[in-house]
């Protein structure tokens, strides 16, 4: 009889061991697998925080610095800035181009003074990518404003209310704007997911800073996975366009996501590290256990005539089957733990007069597929010592054991 089948023989018989072993297996799968879940969950957070909730778009073309130079990039003048936005809209795939500028400062309204981080845009209320966007402004109020919930709470403002900005710049001066709030935006529900931006007409953002150029051109993808590839072909074609300049992903551009990132990064690999240690020795100390109570079994095979090297793969190949089968068990339990739960979760919320506030569990198949063949390979480790060791024992003992 060929190894794999008896190896096949001993797991379909069902020892108390090897089934505990197989449910450990699955058990650890399913902790990592549930938590590359959430890491994946909290990544797709973030990357709507930094896209939507912060403008950042998915791309940014920036102005490139001359070379060798040590000065600030420079921004793009309005000719030039203008062509940018002529040949990224004539890109396929791209849903919304808009030019934007960064003002930050003081925000006073006579009775509370509080710093700010703003966003000069342009208004786009007709086209369709700009309506998941946060904030509003009213194109007929020229210094009309958008802040946060916070902002608003922390200046005492409300729709209507008006309050002066003074911009903060090295190289031009100072020059204090009144604005009315036309737009009180809701913040996110934690205060350290990204920066909450005081959205102004462009025209003012460059009033503030006193400048006519534009910092960066953000550019929203109507298919984001297709970011890098975008990302290439914009440099390329404005490059070729005689334009220097880098295109930036939200990822680069985003603080929030770098730092959350590395973060999740250390976490994940912490608890991979762990799960694969306990599978290491569930199928270690397994294999090793049921090859002591089959030294009889092993010495009559080795008497009849099948080589040491057949034995160590019995017992190798019997190892990496109560893998695979915790793999399988392992997938279904996730599957239906994420299942549970969210259906669970849709019913919950809050506060039951207010809105619903899912708590779902996603499940990240790439990392599962990278799970899965890392158990496999340490489960293959594993069983290879204590394979050897019952492979290599001597026949006479066995059968008088």
């Amino acid at each position: 009889m060929s190894p794999a089948r008896l190896a096949l023989r001993t797991l379909m018989l069902g020892s108390t061991r090897s089934i505990l072993a197989i449910l450990l297996i699955a058990a650890s799968l399913c902790v990592l697998d549930l938590f590359a879940g959430h890491v994946s969950s909290a990544r797709a957070r973030m990357e709507h925080q930094a896209v939507i909730g912060e403008r950042m778009g998915h791309l940014a073309v920036v102005r490139a610095a001359p070379p060798g130079s040590t000065e600030p990039a420079p921004m793009f003048e309005p000719a030039e800035a203008l062509q940018v936005i002529r040949l990224v809209q004539a890109s396929r795939g791209v849903a919304l181009v808009v030019p934007q500028m960064s003002v930050s400062g003081i925000a006073s309204t006579g009775q509370r003074s509080a710093l700010f981080f703003g966003e000069g845009v342009v208004s786009t209320p007709d086209n369709p990518a700009a309506q998941q966007l946060p904030g509003k402004l009213n194109p007929g109020v020229r210094n009309g404003i958008s802040v946060s919930s916070r902002q608003a709470r922390s200046l005492g403002l409300k729709n209507g209310a008006n309050v002066t900005l003074t911009g903060a710049t090295l190289d031009a001066r100072s020059q204090p704007l009144d604005a009315k709030v036309v737009d009180v935006y809701p913040s996110p529900a934690r205060p350290d997911t990204g920066r909450q931006p005081v959205l102004m007409p462009f025209a003012m953002a460059q009033s503030l800073l006193d400048t006519e150029r534009t910092e960066r051109i953000v550019v929203y993808l109507s298919e984001p996975v297709r970011a890098e590839e975008k990302r290439l072909a914009l440099a390329a074609t404005l490059r070729g366009a005689g334009i220097p300049v880098h295109v930036k992903t939200w990822q680069e551009q985003s603080v929030a996501y770098a730092n959350e990132r590395g973060a999740t990064d250390v976490a994940f690999d912490s608890v991979a590290g762990m799960v694969f240690a306990v599978i290491a020795a569930t199928v270690a100390a397994t294999i090793a256990m049921n090859a002591l109570e089959r030294r009889r079994e092993v010495g009559t095979l080795r008497a009849l005539g099948m080589r040491s090297s057949s034995v160590f793969f019995m017992f190798v190949i019997e190892g990496v089957l109560m893998a695979l089968i915790g793999v399988l068990v392992s997938l279904v339990g996730s599957g239906l733990i994420a299942w549970i739960v969210n259906r669970a979760a849709l019913s919950y919320t809050v506060n039951h007069t207010v809105s619903n506030a899912p708590m779902l569990v996603e499940l990240d198949f790439d990392r599962m597929a990278m799970a899965v063949v890392a158990v496999l390979a340490v489960a293959l480790l594993a069983a290879l010592v204590p394979s050897f060791k019952a492979a290599r024992g001597p026949i006479a003992p066995a059968l008088a054991a």
